[in-house]
């Protein structure tokens, strides 16, 4: 591990250049033109790694990756990560790339640009020592930031053929790996009221935006931090004009579920009150659903992340399992039952936010810790 340490450390500054590239690249879910060229960029540097690469083009979002290559032993390693990130295009004009105080800054540099990278530098130093890797496939995802809707079956089929998989999102504690994810879904509530002039003694005006005050206080109420239970309502609009009954509101509906039993009965509370209309006249049009199974071990599990435990020690890392809450596409994979480590990538501080930065020193030994086990996997699977 020492040899791998060393020769990270001589190549951090490459890093950082790649991570500055990709950051510095718009690449919202919404922007295909961002999400296609980040995507081009990563298929590059695989493909002078020996993968063989193939772009699975979608019309309707970003393009997905896929990409395999032949390696020692018969049991497969899954790489997991995503092209896309939760900022609109533009974002990069306003907020780009930047170093301060040993913190990396920018949009999506943790979530998850930084963790891309460092699965290529592991594949890149693990090749320069000449070490052994087992057979690799990797998939990026292109819509992971909206439910990975048309990636998920791409992000199964492959792991109904791995026997491990390793996730690239960003880790939120200091030596940590994700074990546990809450699941989650995405729900859009179209509300159709009435316009009418505020003053129209005859009005027959029906306010949408008032039905909409009403259902965000009814989803968001539906939270409970003891169940594991958290309903936000994060995006909205509605009307067209102060002084005109709004006619229509929007609602974006965010669902997070700690425990697998509790899915189905959550699903059907936000539909109960999201549903069902409040004020006369109003009508409602509810689209979405619960996308992604929390995340939980199991006994594959548990002894990929003792493997991973003994190559972090080996490194001084003192490595800490747990649960990070927002969702992932290791749901999928561990809901297959494939043993799944998440959160793989670098430590990370306000992740989706304005000020979102990754801790430099953690690039390093977070990619050595990374490498370390892709070469364990092809020697002690």
């Amino acid at each position: 591990m020492e040899r791998i340490c060393n020769h990270l450390v001589s190549r951090q500054q490459e890093m950082l250049a790649l991570i500055e590239r990709l950051v510095n690249i718009d690449s919202g879910s919404y922007w295909k033109k961002g999400v296609d060229e980040c995507g081009q960029i990563v298929a590059e540097e695989l493909e002078a790694l020996g993968f063989k690469v193939s772009i699975i083009a979608e019309t309707q979002g970003g393009n997905h990756m896929q990409a395999a290559r032949s390696g020692k032993g018969g049991e497969t390693l899954f790489l997991s990560a995503h092209l896309d990130t939760v900022f609109p295009v533009g974002t990069v004009a306003a907020n780009p790339f930047r170093i301060k105080g040993g913190l990396a800054y920018g949009p999506g540099v943790g979530d998850m640009k930084g963790g891309v990278v460092q699965m290529l530098y592991a594949l890149k130093v693990l090749r320069d020592l000449d070490l052994d890797t087992p057979p690799i496939a990797v998939f990026l995802t292109g819509d992971e930031e909206t439910g990975s809707v048309r990636g998920r079956p791409h992000i199964e089929n492959i792991a109904r053929h791995a026997s491990w998989v390793l996730v690239m999102e960003p880790s939120s504690k200091p030596a940590s790996v994700g074990i546990r994810r809450w699941g989650l879904g995405s729900f859009s509530l179209m509300i159709h009221g009435r316009a009418a002039h505020v003053l129209d003694p005859d009005s027959c005006g029906v306010n949408a935006s008032r039905e909409l005050a009403l259902k965000i206080l009814a989803l968001e109420s539906l939270s409970d931090p003891v169940r594991g239970v958290k309903v936000s309502v994060n995006l909205v609009r509605g009307g067209r004009s102060r002084q005109v009954t709004a006619a229509e509101a929007l609602a974006e509906i965010d669902v997070r579920v700690r425990d697998p039993g509790h899915m189905e009965e959550v699903e059907a509370m936000v539909r109960k009150a999201a549903g069902t209309a409040i004020l006369p006249g109003i009508r409602l049009e509810l689209t979405g659903k619960l996308t992604r199974p929390p995340l939980e071990p199991n006994p594959r599990t548990e002894l990929l992340l003792k493997l991973a435990t003994e190559v972090a020690s080996e490194i001084g890392i003192d490595l800490h399992p747990i649960e990070e809450y927002g969702g992932s596409d290791g749901c999928f994979t561990g809901a297959l039952g494939v043993a799944t480590l998440d959160g793989m990538g670098p430590l990370t501080y306000d992740m989706c936010g304005d000020t979102e930065r990754i801790e430099i020193a953690s690039l390093v030994p977070r990619t050595a810790l990374l490498a370390g086990i892709i070469s364990r996997l092809a020697s002690d699977p």
